[in-house]
């Protein structure tokens, strides 16, 4: 496990990305944003075939390990902060879906005789409250989306569980990132300032959610494999 102190590394980076973009539009370093108005056309005039493809391609680009803070900033930029946020946060979910359907179908049982005693403490500790210690995980900004999607299909975890507690977990981030993307869309610093306070408040909480429940938890665990 990751020291505390490195549970802010990623925070801090967020904040220094978004506190650089914010100067940037303060300044006007970027000049007319004219992607906007492009893409809004792409997706009013082919809406039908735009939308389903994004869809689809948001799903797999999750499902893959690909970062979904980009797919928040993107979602955010075509349908504004809080619609973006949903979006974005429903397609990640069914992106997460998606891998454990491709994991418990692919046959992996030499990863199990590998790493069984990590996957049985990953079962011992999400077995009982699942969706809830998922949106704890969720919440932290550490970690990696695709490794915790594959152990918790090795671990056998209920799929609609994991669904239900990614959910509330990828929102703030989502959220965060979405307004992000409103604001360079419409150099509005205010969205940016609602990002970076998003930032601040999620990080709070998984941390409280850390040290009050799950990182004792994980030690109770870890306690009794080793005896």
């Amino acid at each position: 496990m990751k020291s505390d102190a490195k549970l802010f590394v990623k925070p801090l980076v967020l904040t220094a990305v978004l506190t650089l973009a914010f100067v940037a539009l303060h300044f006007g370093w970027w000049g007319e944003v004219t992607e906007e108005d492009l893409l809004r056309g792409l997706f009013q005039q082919h809406w039908s075939v735009a939308w389903p493809v994004f869809a689809l391609g948001a799903i797999v680009y999750t499902a893959v390990g690909g970062p979904r803070q980009v797919l928040s900033f993107s979602c955010g930029y075509l349908l504004g902060g809080w619609w973006g946020g949903l979006l974005a946060t429903l397609l990640t979910g069914l992106g997460a879906l998606l891998t454990m359907a491709v994991v418990r179908h692919a046959g992996m049982d030499w990863v199990r005789q590998r790493h069984g005693g990590r996957i049985d403490l990953i079962r011992q500790v999400l077995a009982q409250d699942t969706w809830l210690w998922i949106c704890v995980i969720r919440l932290m900004p550490v970690g990696s989306n695709l490794v915790t999607n594959v152990a918790a299909a090795l671990a056998g975890l209920s799929p609609r569980a994991v669904f239900l507690g990614s959910l509330p977990g990828y929102l703030p981030q989502s959220l965060l990132f979405a307004y992000a993307g409103r604001g360079v869309a419409l150099q509005d610093h205010s969205k940016l300032w609602i990002s970076l306070a998003l930032l601040v408040g999620s990080s709070v909480v998984a941390w409280y959610l850390y040290h009050h429940g799950f990182k004792q938890r994980l030690a109770r665990f870890k306690g009794s494999l080793d005896d």
